[in-house]
């Protein structure tokens, strides 16, 4: 067969995950094919993704325009242990030296049209038949009988938008509460995304099934949203942890959700998949001039040597996380209500906090 027409990236999957790593490659001058399904409608979501500060300058480089018209940024972050009283956080973060946003809260159906516009702009090739590739990169990975690490938290994730009366929107919101982690991700100055993960037999389901029953508790207990409506429907799903024990095989790398999810309780799911992507930039970048074979086991090795350890020590931080929030014993709420208090004390250390969520593990 002639090198010349098997030297192609394949991408399975032209979700987000397999939109960017096309652009991304692309961008360094390779042969690249998003292979989707034909014929799929595509569901709209109103879900929300956060995107680290690191991550959104990844896709400026990579010329995805028009994402300050789409991402509101955010400037703090503020923590509130077992508490709904807005104006006593127990911890804040935010930026004091470099004045730049330390994330940005975008809809997931609007950053995707933003990439579709730039695969159609540089005419990458969208098939439904994948075909033998130099490379092929999985991002929907259906192989079950791979080796992973994996649990079920008994959870369901619900995502839905409100809207309420103008504000300086720029500051997310965590809560956590008895009935589970609830986040306030701001959109716009007069929307904003709400992710509230709570256990699978909680009562309060009941509340997320009835419009007036949400709406009149959202507006009794967090008063610095005024005069709140749902403004979408509402999105859910179980929340389990998944992580692959390799995410290489011969002339073959998966990444994305199929090869690591997380709980979303701080919104990393979709920057670690930007980090994955970014490092395979940079490898692919650093031997192009070499003439390597796309899918050398080499290459495939060393990208999973400066992601695999990294990716499972920041999955398990997450996964601690939550497991520590989850305990509902009184004495642990005000362990954590004091340890959050006492952050402040220690500026180095929130820094370093706030570097590990832009930028995730670098060992």
């Amino acid at each position: 067969m002639d090198k010349k027409n098997t030297q192609q990236v394949g991408i399975i999957g032209d979700g987000l995950t397999g939109k960017l790593t096309a652009i991304a490659l692309f961008r360094l001058g390779y042969g690249v094919e998003l292979v989707g399904k034909k014929n799929l409608k595509t569901q709209q979501s109103i879900a929300s993704i956060s995107i680290s500060h690191d991550s959104y300058n990844f896709l400026k480089q990579l010329n995805i325009h028009d994402l300050d018209k789409i991402a509101n940024s955010i400037y703090s972050i503020k923590l509130y242990e077992n508490s709904k009283d807005h104006l006593d956080p127990d911890s804040i973060f935010y930026n004091k030296t470099k004045k730049v946003p330390l994330s940005y809260i975008i809809l997931k159906d609007k950053l995707s049209k933003e990439l579709d516009k730039e695969i159609k702009k540089l005419k990458i090739k969208k098939v439904y038949n994948p075909k033998p590739y130099a490379l092929t990169i999985d991002t929907i990975n259906k192989n079950f009988k791979q080796k992973n690490i994996n649990w079920d938290y008994q959870e369901d994730a619900y995502t839905f938008i409100i809207k309420h009366e103008k504000l300086l929107n720029n500051c997310s919101r965590q809560f956590f509460l008895q009935e589970g982690p609830l986040a306030f991700l701001p959109v716009s100055q007069n929307q904003t995304s709400v992710v509230w993960s709570i256990s699978k037999n909680s009562d309060l389901s009941k509340i997320l099934k009835d419009k007036k029953n949400l709406e009149s508790y959202l507006n009794t207990n967090f008063s610095i949203y005024k005069k709140i409506k749902l403004n979408s429907k509402i999105e859910n799903f179980s929340l389990k942890f998944n992580f692959l024990i390799r995410n290489i095989e011969t002339k073959k790398i998966i990444i994305g959700d199929a090869n690591h999810r997380i709980h979303p309780i701080a919104g990393q799911g979709w920057n670690m998949t930007v980090r994955d992507i970014k490092k395979l930039y940079e490898i692919f970048k650093s031997k192009k001039k070499y003439g390597y074979d796309y899918g050398d086991y080499s290459l495939l090795e060393e990208f999973e040597r400066q992601t695999r350890v990294n990716n499972f020590l920041f999955a398990s931080s997450i996964d601690l996380i939550r497991k520590i929030f989850k305990l509902k014993n009184n004495q642990f709420s005000d362990l954590r209500k004091k340890g959050f208090r006492q952050l402040d004390k220690f500026p180095n250390i929130k820094n370093e906090i706030i570097k590990f969520a832009d930028q995730g593990l670098s060992l």
